[in-house]
């Protein structure tokens, strides 16, 4: 093995110096910080199992001496002689120490013609010593460094070739281009958007295919404009903090009790985390003249289901909580099962970014859910993103809220006039993509297509 060390001003030059010197072959032992630049020792003709070896013997020595090391001592002295210095295989020790080192820790002899000796069959026991005493060069600085910069690299060019794709779709395709452009200004989702633009097809100008986009977005929206909860039953309504649960159902029990009478409708909490979240519910009953019970663990609900069971229609409002926390999965247990034919809604707010309200339909999908309501749309400035999201997870908007009013801002859920507000939303903010967003957001769609 030929050790050699070298100066450089930075890592970049020392591993050309490495390679000009030693060949692509040459491994780096250690590199450190010195004053004008770094010093690399690196080594040609490695042989991991020699510093495996020492790394071993190493240990031993560590150990203490036994009954079998005693040679290894001198005799005659009073108290215990100093163990030889140990070798890290990953500092570089002066060749000098190295050589004293070897000569005073017996190391296993090695025939220049090894290769043509039988190799030795290693023990089971040492297996996993001699896996645990392996280098992982990956680790090294200079690669580590080398990843990071070769993965700046890439996402230069990546960001390069998408503005290139999006500029040559624009002289190709301007009307494509055209309509690509105002769907992600909507919101959509890049995967949506690539959906729209490969079917809106077959017209010569942009007012025709912007409104063929709309019709077919309309379509392969799922939305339950049946009004199903108008039919009874027992209805619980979850969903992360903040989306307004509580509003919604004193809307749609105000709905309710308006055309059925306030006597066939209760309430239902399970909030038992919010301060005065109960009160908040409370107050609600008793502007509406209906019951409200509390219930703060599965035992209590069963219980106050039973009580309630004279009612058409029983609204459980369960406990907000992010769709991270981890007694998420209590809350599911709480409400899955407590009624025999019990119907699971998910409140979204519309104000909630593309990809939180992605992760939230991906953690409260864990329980089954009949369908979504959204809300705070008059709040939002974009339609896109909660559009998105439901028609990807294919799950069912039965109601929209639009302000605070009870219980004149809840309405049945219809598709036109949601992607018509959409429009309108995206029209008032008039929020224009920047280049680089669309750049990106087109590179999102050249993925997927390819993917």
């Amino acid at each position: 093995m030929k050790i050699k060390r070298f100066f450089a001003k930075d890592m970049r030059a020392g591993i050309r110096q490495v390679r000009e010197t030693l060949g692509p072959d040459a491994v780096i032992l250690s590199n450190n910080q010195v004053n004008g630049g770094i010093e690399i020792v690196a080594a040609v003709d490695y042989d991991e199992s020699l510093l495996t070896a020492d790394a071993s013997v190493e240990a031993s020595v560590e150990a203490g001496p036994t009954l079998a090391d005693k040679p290894m001592f001198q005799r005659g002295k009073a108290g215990p002689q100093p163990a030889a210095p140990a070798y890290d295989p990953l500092r570089f020790e002066p060749e000098p120490d190295l050589l004293s080192l070897k000569s005073e820790i017996p190391a296993p002899r090695f025939d220049e013609k090894r290769d043509e000796a039988p190799a030795k069959q290693p023990s089971a026991k040492a297996e996993p010593q001699a896996a645990a005493q392996k280098i992982v060069w990956s680790q090294d600085p200079a690669l580590v460094q080398m990843q990071n910069e070769l993965k700046d690299m890439r996402e230069l060019l990546e960001q390069q070739l998408s503005s290139l794709a999006w500029g040559d779709l624009k002289n190709r395709d301007p009307l494509r281009a055209r309509l690509i452009r105002c769907l992600l200004e909507l919101g959509l989702s890049p995967k949506v958007c690539q959906k729209l633009a490969d079917a809106a097809t077959g017209h010569n100008d942009f007012e025709n295919t912007w409104r063929h986009a709309l019709a077919l977005l309309a379509s392969s929206l799922p939305v339950d404009a049946s009004d199903s909860l108008d039919q009874g039953g027992v209805v619980a309504l979850v969903g992360a903090t903040g989306v307004g649960k509580t509003t919604t159902i004193a809307k749609l029990a105000a709905r309710f009790a308006l055309r059925h009478g306030r006597e066939r409708v209760a309430l239902v909490t399970t909030d038992s985390y919010r301060i005065a979240a109960h009160e908040q519910l409370r107050t609600y009953g008793r502007i509406l003249g209906i019951p409200v019970r509390i219930a703060n663990n599965r035992e209590e609900l069963i219980e106050s289901l039973k009580l309630l069971s004279d009612k058409s229609l029983v609204l459980i409002d369960t406990a907000g909580m992010s769709q991270r926390d981890v007694r998420l999965s209590q809350q599911f247990s709480l409400v899955e099962g407590a009624a025999p034919a019990i119907k699971t809604y998910l409140v979204l707010s519309t104000t909630t970014h593309r990809a939180g309200l992605t992760e939230v339909v991906k953690a409260f999908g864990k329980v089954k859910l009949d369908g979504c309501i959204l809300t705070k749309i008059d709040e939002t400035t974009s339609l896109g993103g909660a559009i998105s999201t439901v028609a990807e997870h294919k799950l069912p908007v039965a109601y929209v809220s639009d302000g605070q009013r009870v219980p004149e801002d809840i309405h049945i859920a219809r598709a036109p006039n949601l992607i018509q507000r959409a429009v309108q939303v995206a029209q008032q903010t008039n929020q224009a993509l920047e280049q680089e967003t669309l750049n990106l957001a087109f590179s999102g769609m050249v993925a997927n297509a390819h993917g």
